[in-house]
């Protein structure tokens, strides 16, 4: 089986034309049209997950939490499994 891959823009006219490389064989084969995400809604989505990890990092965490996070970071420490250290996390 050989597969071609082409990303294409549907224009008003929903009409599609496709050039195969030469090397493509020739006789009966199946073309599938699949619609993508728009831009705009695949950045929204980026938009948002940006907007929700900045709101989560601006959240200011209880002496609990903190304390939580101090014992991971001696756990961490003492068990290394390749985890990176929670200051190590962009922010």
């Amino acid at each position: 089986m050989h597969a071609h891959k082409l990303n294409v823009t549907i224009q008003d006219d929903h009409r599609v034309e496709v050039q195969l490389p030469t090397d493509f064989p020739e006789g009966p084969a199946e073309i599938i049209v699949l619609a993508t995400e728009g831009d705009a809604d695949h950045l929204s989505a980026q938009q948002r997950m940006l907007a929700a990890l900045t709101e989560l990092r601006s959240v200011q965490l209880t002496p609990e939490e903190e304390e939580v996070l101090d014992e991971f970071e001696i756990f961490r420490k003492e068990h290394p499994s390749g985890c990176r250290p929670m200051s190590a996390v962009p922010s």
